[in-house]
């Protein structure tokens, strides 16, 4: 078994053309505690062996990369210029003031003390020990719970979990660790805890690529990043470098001759293509759409009395906007022989084709690639717009947005748009992949993760639909959340933000209120784009100079500081309306956010009109949940949160990672 893991590893190393690869073999304990074992001294030869054949094959792969930018066959993108200042520094705990023991394991004299050979020896499927800080836990039952997949926790199965959270530091915001309590076993002694951590996980995120400080990271590993909102209405078209970044997986770092997107499945010939093939054999389309993680927002609904086990908990800002160029899917299918006509027209209904299946290049430590898929109606839909895209407003693409290619699907979830696209395969079923049958459905509010879903699968899926297209959202973006707004003089104040809905519905109207949605009123609409009718793929912005109420002017007047709750709800073209709270739909994936989103300013009257202060004296991130402020300790979604994990996670970085 340690020799079939280090294949997967030697696997993923080469694969993605990484000099992170060493880190990723010294990943392996196996050797746990240092036992010596016969067994483990085979294993141990197996890694040098794999690690001298995957050695070799990064020394190719590294000269023949080298050779190909010293003759100038390609140079990946440098990140743009910063267009907007860097956000304010945001407030943060000193680490004295941190909750020391916030995710560690009370004592338990009354359960019995392992020896790390005795939970070694539980790391596959029938039975799966970890340790964390001295506790030892039987997660067997969650083998098929956890949202990332199985192969994440054989990965760390018999082994101790401080190391693997050094890198997915999600985990420590307190929450995790007080669930898993429940399923405690034992103890290790004192000395075995302080051995079981002592291995580094391999950090396969070094060559990821360096960011604007705009994009804010709610994770770093893996990256998942969302524009400050208050940038959102200064450009209708969304700067590739402060577009939202959902990574589920590290950034494959793909050289344009070695792409190659396989299309296969029922009811076509199997086919490769190359980014030449695609940009030659068939004509260019492009469509402006926006795009916005299921999962935006999650954050709103992780508080006292709900708790999210699933990153990223997004905080407001996962919805941007973009001009994507490409081929259309349809012309693609329809060249490797698919009907693509008479399916659109109804008159050609096979059973056997009834969803497109994407794969990506990205893969996790174990190899395993991230997937999902759409209905097969949208991708031969001619006037669905659906496209294999290698171009995000006018350029080549980010590589953190998919270079070299990706697939758009308007009007669905970005988890839907697969990046780093490899393969299409056309099936009757949907994506097996855990992020289309796990992550992103909608429970029922009832349903929770510590009673239903960390024993998968729960007993009614059918009541729990997979996300692909959306409901209607707004976000009021300004005036900024906690800020302090100059209003010397003033009478008026000025409201802007952005809104859309899925499924290509058009926002007919989004009304705005100062009041906290006592009052509301029409605000003006901003669409420079035509599109037709259920095909609105792109947001429409809003603004609304609304005349302040009397209280309000009076209050000013006499110098006193004004409190506004500041608020949004759109109506798309289906007349459905944003709803005033999340409570009558919480879901315990946290997916489909759209409850009303208050933003809370201060106005000043003895500072000069339309100036903006943002009050940062206990905010840890630019962006925040509805109301301006965190339920529950944010320490950056867990980066910061545990005093024994508060190193800078990109303090060592690739040379890949100047490649954007």
């Amino acid at each position: 078994q340690d020799h079939t893991r280090t294949m997967m590893y030697a696997r993923q190393s080469v694969l993605r053309h990484g000099r992170q690869s060493i880190h990723a073999f010294s990943s392996l304990n196996l050797s746990p505690g240092g036992s010596s074992s016969g067994g483990t001294t085979t294993s141990v030869a197996a890694v040098g062996a794999t690690l001298l054949c995957a050695a070799s094959a990064l020394i190719l792969t590294s000269h023949n990369t080298t050779t190909a930018l010293e003759e100038g066959e390609y140079q990946f993108q440098k990140r743009p210029e910063q267009k907007y200042p860097s956000p304010e520094a945001t407030f943060k705990h000193p680490k004295e003031s941190h909750n020391a023991d916030l995710n560690d394991p009370p004592p338990r004299p009354d359960l019995p003390t392992f020896s790390l050979e005795d939970v070694a020896e539980h790391n596959d499927e029938s039975s799966m020990w970890f340790t964390f800080r001295g506790g030892v836990y039987d997660m067997t039952f969650f083998i098929n719970g956890h949202p990332g997949g199985t192969p994440r926790l054989l990965m760390a199965a018999g082994q101790d979990l401080e190391p693997y959270w050094e890198v997915y530091r999600q985990h420590l915001r307190g929450h995790v660790t007080q669930w898993m309590e429940k399923y405690r076993i034992g103890n290790l002694s004192p000395e075995d805890a302080k051995k079981a951590a002592d291995f580094q996980f391999g950090d396969m995120y070094e060559t990821d690529p360096m960011r604007d400080p705009n994009n804010l990271g709610c994770t770093v590993k893996p990256w998942c990043g969302e524009p400050r909102i208050d940038l959102l209405t200064r450009d209708y078209i969304t700067p590739n470098e402060l577009f939202y970044v959902r990574n589920h997986l590290a950034v494959p770092d793909i050289e344009p001759e070695d792409y190659e997107l396989v299309i296969k499945g029922k009811g076509i010939k199997k086919h490769k293509f190359t980014l030449e093939d695609l940009k030659s054999k068939f004509p260019k389309h492009e469509v402006v759409t926006t795009l916005q993680c299921a999962g935006n927002r999650r954050e709103d609904m992780h508080d006292d009395d709900h708790k999210i086990f699933i990153a990223p908990h997004w905080v407001v800002g996962a919805m941007s906007t973009a001009k994507w160029g490409g081929v259309k899917i349809r012309d693609v299918l329809k060249y490797c022989g698919l009907d693509v006509d008479g399916m659109a027209l109804g008159t050609n209904n096979p059973s056997d084709i009834k969803h497109v299946q994407f794969e990506g290049y990205d893969t996790d430590e174990t190899g395993l690639c991230y997937g999902g898929s759409i209905p097969i109606d949208k991708a031969v839909d001619g006037l669905g717009d659906a496209i294999f895209a290698f171009e995000m407003n006018g350029e080549p693409l980010p590589r953190d947005h998919g270079y070299p290619v990706r697939a758009i699907a308007p009007g669905h979830a970005g988890a839907r748009q697969c990046k780093w696209l490899h393969k299409v395969i056309l099936s009757d079923k949907e994506s097996q992949k855990s992020w289309q049958q796990k992550s992103y459905r909608g429970f029922a509010p009832d349903i929770t993760f510590e009673g239903d879903l960390a024993d998968w699968p729960p007993p009614r899926l059918d009541q729990a639909p997979i996300v692909q297209e959306m409901p209607v959202q707004s976000l009021v973006c300004n005036p900024p959340q906690n800020s302090l707004l100059g209003m010397k003089g003033a009478t008026d104040i000025t409201v802007k933000g952005v809104a859309w809905s899925g499924g290509g519905r058009k926002v007919e109207r989004v009304d705005v209120s100062i009041d906290g949605g006592k009052t509301w009123t029409a605000a003006e609409l901003y669409k420079p784009v035509e599109q037709r009718r259920n095909h609105h793929w792109a947001w429409t912005q809003f603004s609304k100079t609304l005349p302040l109420p009397e209280d309000v002017r009076k209050r000013l007047e006499k110098g006193e500081q004004v409190s506004l709750d500041i608020t949004s709800k759109a109506m798309n073209s289906d007349f459905n309306v944003q709803p005033e709270r999340m409570e009558p739909y919480w879901n315990a994936r946290g997916v489909c956010i759209n409850h009303w989103y208050h933003v809370r300013t201060q106005l000043d009257p003895n500072r000069e009109k339309e100036t903006v202060k943002h009050d940062n004296s206990e905010i840890e991130f630019a962006n925040t949940p509805t109301g301006g402020k965190f339920e529950q300790p944010w320490g950056q979604h867990g980066w910061t949160t545990d005093p024994k994990h508060q190193s800078d996670p990109r303090a060592h970085v690739e040379p890949e990672a100047e490649h954007y």
